[in-house]
């Protein structure tokens, strides 16, 4: 009789093995289940977007989960913080780069410029107003300059700001004033844009509660930071061609700053990365990727696509790092984007080679 007892004893305590073991796994696997529902309804272009927004609702609260299976004497380690947009992030910026600048290099975009005509006088209908302010450049850029071929700039330290405070008429009627605002200075000695603030009007439509349904129809024509940096940018030079940098300066965007963060975390060991130890990747590995396919990457996407038959074929590469290195007072998450002409060389070094994956074995629980 004990014998038969410690047999169901023994059974018992092997089936509650299996269960522990089935649970611990059935997240993971409906996990899978579900980004691959989501990936087989995704379409080109829009659909990486869409998919990148699925996730973040349906996953966003565990992001910040930490593993405490860990043993004792192994640091916690946060799980995925960013994994599952960083990899939509990639596959959308694969598509824009195939879909969208490659055909338009070839002549064969499917997304041509809009024509706005004479630029000062576009602005002026859309309700924008244009404003001067002489600016020093800040001591982390002039230190980015050092690196470019023309050193840095010493005219044009002008900080141009649009104002889209005036009301206007669309193809809707007549429209109030959104209040967007676009600020960038323009140095055409150095074949660069450095852009300052951007606050669309798309987004300050959102700010005020306007539905997202109705936000298209309250839209100046002219609303787009690569459009109206660029008419800018074609205002000040006789050579808009030679366009080589695009920098962006205190990245506050809520999709590309936790992705700024999380890639300068991952190679570098900590977000305060100073300039001169900064990361830089191409299109070929999928932090470049992730980062051309960003809110802020994608102005440099449509200017490579709208512009394409002034710019010629770019083969571009981004550096990212923090404003303040050490110090996390005040600090500025900052891009540049070097737009290198085929067959040149880049400006700031070499490449960062792509991260390596690396599967780690859960802890295993013991039973007492």
């Amino acid at each position: 009789m004990r014998s038969i007892a410690h047999i169901r004893k023994l059974v018992i305590v092997l089936c509650l093995l299996v269960t522990g073991l089935l649970l611990t796994n059935l997240p993971s696997r409906l996990h899978r289940t579900d980004i691959q529902n989501l990936r087989d309804h995704q379409s080109p272009l829009d659909g990486a977007w869409t998919f990148a927004r699925g996730v973040a609702v349906l996953y966003g609260r565990q992001d910040d989960r930490i593993d405490l299976v860990s043993s004792s004497n192994r640091r916690p380690r946060v799980k995925r913080a960013l994994s599952e947009q960083f990899q939509c992030l990639v596959q959308k910026g694969k598509q824009y780069w195939t879909e969208g600048v490659l055909p338009a290099f070839d002549g064969q975009s499917r997304f041509p410029a809009p024509n706005f005509g004479d630029a000062e006088d576009k602005l002026a209908d859309s309700g924008w107003a244009t404003y001067n302010d002489p600016q020093a450049l800040p001591s982390y850029w002039q230190e980015v300059f050092k690196s470019t071929k023309d050193g840095v700039p010493t005219e044009n330290l002008v900080k141009v700001e649009l104002d889209q405070r005036r009301d206007f008429t669309n193809a809707f009627g007549d429209q109030k004033a959104t209040s967007g605002t676009y600020q960038a200075m323009y140095f055409p000695q150095s074949d660069a844009i450095l852009s300052i603030l951007s606050n669309s009007p798309r987004f300050k439509l959102s700010q005020s509660g306007v539905p997202g349904k109705d936000i298209a129809k309250k839209l100046p024509r002219m609303n787009q930071r690569s459009d109206l940096l660029w008419f800018m940018w074609e205002s000040k030079t006789e050579h808009p061609e030679r366009l080589r940098y695009f920098a962006m300066d205190g990245i506050t965007n809520d999709v590309t700053k936790p992705l700024i963060k999380e890639i300068l975390s991952t190679h570098r060991g900590t977000q305060q990365v100073p300039w001169v130890e900064r990361a830089t990747f191409d299109l070929n590995s999928d932090e470049g990727m992730a980062l051309f396919a960003s809110p802020n990457g994608l102005s440099v996407n449509w200017f490579l696509i709208h512009h394409a038959t002034v710019l010629g074929r770019r083969e571009p590469r981004v550096t990212i790092f923090n404003s303040k290195g050490g110090d996390p007072r005040g600090e500025k998450f900052c891009m540049i984007w070097d737009l290198i002409p085929q067959g040149q060389e880049g400006s700031f070094g070499e490449v960062e080679k792509e991260r390596k994956q690396r599967r780690k074995s859960s802890p295993r629980r013991r039973i007492i």
